[in-house]
């Protein structure tokens, strides 16, 4: 026993070592400031968990939690999560201690000394294969790094779905505005067509100028039925992704806030700003993050790799509660037993170890390279946003001017038509340029969210381990 003990405490001394595993994170040159406009009301990274509770939107807010639930792609990255903290579990309960109950029950001879009886025995069995050079940590650093990686994964999928509806609801209720502009515009120049087709009649139009009216007027109806098949078409789109019945979900959009109300841009300026140092922004991303874990994942399975080459102790132990019956004589008899002692080398098959290892290594150095490349093209999203919302700053401006500019235009152009004062030509030409304003300034709109739903995925949804524990939660 004294022996065993003293194996035992060498075996313990020897597993404070550990083999050389390669860096758990790579140095990778990010900038020290963005190279694009910053936003307005720049400040230090802010918690996005409830980034579209802040447009005060029953109707989004709902929606998106249940194409959450509906989405194949949430369901796969949420088993993910659950099918990693199954392997974690299971590594640790390798990896540690084993303890099971037994219990046996034979008949026969087994000795020629005793005669034909039954043996009879419950108790319990002990084993541990140590890790003498860290690889049990090792697994269970790899097991937990991939745990990590598959929440954030499930992080990333919800943001996507978030925004993948966000962009549906905005641009359905946006397409409405650009069916009204073309309402509008058919029903102008549908009336233009009427007085032509009565003018003619009387022999005060002639034929080709009505014509050129009748064929604006078609022009207009057939936009209209263009845009208005868009925004059916938006509406299925919506429905498949909820699962909400179409009529309910007209229901709702039609008693939805006033779209207005919800893009205004001191509301959209207060809900999202960037950090000016681009590693307090990248940090909050689940795909670099998961790329971070996936590296040390690799980093700890070359070490596991590498133990596998040098020699492995177990030990195991038993004690037991016997009976045996047999030929007149019963008896109840404790054994126990501390042992055996095994270290085992391999020496043969090194060769397979060796690719083993080598294999390890290479997808080490696979994910190394993968962690740089997924923080180069952060970096890079993040700045194309902020390019983009530079650009729409300083397009809304010249938009509403045009619009304005424009709709004066037409209106002086249109009483100067009743009056015989200006050519049907001319009429064309204003209602042209003001039906184009008029499309511009509600394309801006659609630009000016998307682009701010990109900053919102680009920015990483919300999902921050660092300052937000709760980020890396298990899904319930």
């Amino acid at each position: 026993m004294k022996r065993m003990l003293a194996v035992v405490a060498s075996a313990a001394v020897l597993s404070a070592c550990s083999v050389t595993k390669p860096p758990a994170d790579v140095p990778v040159e990010v900038p020290a400031t963005w190279y694009a406009p910053p936003l307005a009301h720049q400040g230090s990274t802010q918690q996005l968990t409830a980034w579209w509770g802040a447009f005060d939107d029953p109707v989004l807010t709902e929606w998106i939690a249940r194409a959450q639930r509906q989405s194949p792609s949430v369901a796969s990255a949420r088993a993910q999560v659950f099918a990693a903290r199954a392997a974690r579990l299971g590594v640790e309960a390798q990896t540690g201690p084993q303890l099971n109950a037994v219990a046996n029950a034979s008949r026969g001879l087994t000795d020629p000394t005793m005669p034909l009886g039954t043996t009879l025995n419950a108790g319990l069995q002990a084993s541990w294969a140590i890790g003498l050079w860290g690889e049990n940590d090792a697994r269970r650093g790899a097991a937990q790094a991939q745990q990590d990686a598959a929440s954030a994964g499930w992080h990333e999928a919800r943001v996507l779905v978030a925004s993948e509806l966000a962009q549906l609801y905005f641009g359905q209720r946006l397409c409405r505005e650009q069916l009204a502009v073309a309402t509008r515009d058919r029903d102008s120049r549908a009336v233009t067509s009427e007085n032509n087709v009565v003018s003619e009649r009387a022999g005060l139009t002639a034929p080709a100028v009505a014509a050129l009216a009748r064929a604006s007027a078609a022009e207009g109806a057939a936009r209209y039925r263009q845009q208005d098949e868009l925004c059916e078409r938006q509406v299925k789109s919506i429905t498949a992704l909820t699962g909400v019945p179409e009529p309910e979900v007209r229901q709702r959009l039609a008693g939805a806030p006033q779209l207005q109300a919800l893009l205004r841009s001191d509301r959209m300026d207060r809900m999202l700003s960037v950090s000016a140092v681009p590693a307090e922004v990248l940090r909050q991303r689940p795909d670099v993050y998961r790329a971070q874990r996936d590296l040390v994942a690799a980093s700890e399975e070359v070490g596991v790799a590498r133990a596998a080459l040098l020699p492995s102790l177990s030990l195991s132990a038993s004690v037991l509660r016997n009976r045996f019956s047999g030929g007149g004589t019963e008896g109840t008899f404790n054994t126990w037993s501390a042992g055996p002692i095994t270290l085992s080398m391999p020496l043969l098959g090194r060769g397979a170890l060796h690719a083993s290892t080598d294999s390890a290594m290479a997808r080490y150095e696979a994910a190394a390279l993968a962690y740089a490349g997924t923080l180069r093209q952060a970096v890079a999203e993040v700045e194309q946003s902020l390019v983009s919302m530079a650009s729409l700053r300083e397009r809304v401006a010249s938009t509403e001017t045009a619009v304005e500019g424009y709709g004066q235009s037409f209106q002086a152009t249109e009483a100067r038509y009743r009056v015989g004062l200006a050519s049907l030509n001319e009429l064309e030409e204003a209602r042209r340029l003001k039906l184009a304003a008029d499309s511009s300034a509600v394309a801006l709109q659609q630009e000016r969210i998307n682009a701010w739903i990109q900053l919102y995925v680009a920015l990483g949804g919300g999902f921050d381990p660092v300052n937000n524990p709760d980020a890396l939660k298990d899904p319930s």
